[in-house]
């Protein structure tokens, strides 16, 4: 989809405690310059819990946000028209970051074909917890198959579209630190309920997958996560890692039917001309074994749980078309910074960004072929706490099984980085 905002506006005040102590020129000194990072980058230093306990009331708090109106526009759903908000707070004496940051996202076509709605919460401490729910229907959704081989083919939109997708999603995940050490260990609940039906003569119609009609998917998820890096988000140097397994299944008019599935991620991140170019890489490794209902197939494990084609693995085929049992892939990513405004209200970091990205999608234990993506786009960092990130990217579709592949746009615009 190809969002563009159109307007924005920001909120920005200083909390503080009843009986907190005044601020001094030692509180607001450096503010507005780069400053050194926190040694635990999820948001206060790694030596003590006592920090994060009596921050509070020693400074005062930066609250700030932004309300992001949207419009797009494509052949298939029309126009549309979306509302986003983000609020955050964070130290005063911090100049990147956040300590708690809501979102909210409201999205929907004048056609009334599509919406999608979602609030989420995260709190970045010695611990970390992210939540997330979200409602979404689709009434005229595509579907061209499962895997690499269906999915780097064109299918016509009369085979392809016309499908019904619709229901809420639930999520909960929580990081535990380990003491002394910069790991995690996390546990996450993860809950969808899919009413879906298939347009008749459609490929989705033939193919009858697993998971047509009312369906309930589940999983619960343990792993380890580790994030070294000099700031978040927008990152120039160090390295985030993260490993897991998930258990569950799905209920629904064809029984119960077990799942199991392992993801694992490693980024990393590299100043090459000090904070004006830095190049970054990303290896995910996503699989999962059982029968799986056909629209859970495009979402990955993993803690923030990254939906396929839509703002970071094989971008370049879409996210209404792109689902299967497991992904590898491989982004390097080269981003200059252009400069920051460092005005108080209109506080805005602008980057570039280039990748590409090799990939394969299985349909079972079977990876298909290779999919490439490469694409451009530019990165607004709003405040040092939020991202706003216009792309295209491209992938290589065929119009025939085993045929020849020639380049397939997608633009978009989301709210984090391309790793």
């Amino acid at each position: 989809m190809a969002c563009v905002v159109v307007a924005a506006a920001t909120v920005e005040t200083a909390c503080a405690q009843d009986g907190d102590p005044p601020e001094t020129p030692a509180d607001t000194q450096g503010e507005g310059q780069d400053q050194a990072p926190p040694a635990n980058p999820i948001g206060v230093p790694d030596d003590s819990a006592v920090v994060e306990a009596t921050a509070p009331r020693q400074r005062p708090y930066r609250v700030g946000g932004i309300v992001v109106p949207l419009f797009d526009y494509n052949s298939i759903d029309g126009a549309a028209l979306g509302l986003g908000v983000v609020l955050y707070d964070r130290l005063r004496t911090l100049d990147d970051g956040y300590r708690n940051r809501v979102s909210a996202w409201t999205f929907w076509t004048t056609s009334g074909n599509y919406s999608s709605n979602y609030i989420e919460y995260e709190h970045l401490a010695t611990n970390y917890l992210f939540a997330r729910v979200a409602y979404r229907s689709w009434k005229d959704m595509i579907y061209v198959g499962s895997g690499g081989d269906d999915v780097s083919v064109r299918v016509p939109e009369e085979r392809a579209k016309g499908n019904v997708v619709q229901g809420p999603t639930a999520m909960v995940t929580y990081n535990i630190k380990i003491p002394r050490t910069p790991l995690y260990v996390w546990v996450q609940g993860f809950l969808r309920y899919r009413h879906t039906a298939a347009n008749a003569g459609s490929l989705l119609a033939s193919r009858d997958p697993y998971g047509l009609g009312n369906n309930v998917y589940f999983d619960t998820s343990f792993g380890v996560f580790l994030q070294e890096v000099d700031r978040w988000p927008e990152p120039r140097k160090g390295v985030r890692f993260e490993a897991s397994a998930r258990f569950g299944g799905s209920a629904g008019e064809r029984s119960f039917q077990p799942l199991a599935g392992v993801n694992t991620e490693l980024m990393g991140w590299w100043p090459v001309a000090g904070k004006w170019l830095t190049i970054g890489s990303r290896a995910v490794f996503d699989k999962t074994w059982g029968n799986r209902p056909w629209w859970e197939q495009e979402w990955l494990g993993g803690v923030l749980r990254d939906e396929l084609g839509d703002e970071q693995v094989l971008t370049g085929y879409q996210r209404s078309r792109t689902r299967g049992d497991g992904v590898l892939a491989e982004m390097i990513e080269v981003r200059p910074f252009l400069g920051r405004t460092r005005d108080p209200f209109f506080d805005i970091g602008f980057y570039l960004s280039g990748v590409a990205e090799i990939a394969w999608l299985f349909e079972g234990d079977d990876p298909g072929p290779p999919m490439p993506t490469v694409g451009v786009g530019a990165t607004l960092l709003w405040q040092g706490a939020i991202t706003l990130r216009p792309f295209i990217h491209w992938g290589w579709l065929s119009d025939v099984p085993g045929g020849p592949r020639t380049p397939s746009s997608t633009i978009n615009i989301a709210v984090q980085g391309p790793l």
